[in-house]
């Protein structure tokens, strides 16, 4: 096992990796999805927004998030 963490720079300003989310993550289409459906669309866009400001570890003209993520490697016995 080995924890390693991962550095999202691609980014310019945080709320562009926001509308990445909303454009090309599954989940995140879904939850988008369901927000307009029931009228709350705004809400969710300004949660999703704070959520990478919030989590944003780089400079307002510079993202960058982290993500911390487990390895496992087994051998077939």
């Amino acid at each position: 096992m080995e924890r390693d963490m991962l550095e999202i720079t691609a980014f310019e300003h945080p709320r562009d990796y926001s509308e990445h989310f909303k454009a090309r993550y599954g989940p995140t289409i879904a939850a988008q999805a369901n927000a307009h459906r029931s009228e709350r669309k705004a809400e969710f866009d300004e949660a999703l927004n704070h959520f990478c400001d919030e989590w944003n570890r780089g400079t307002p003209d510079q993202a960058r998030f982290e993500k911390e993520y487990l390895l496992a490697v087994g051998t077939r016995a």
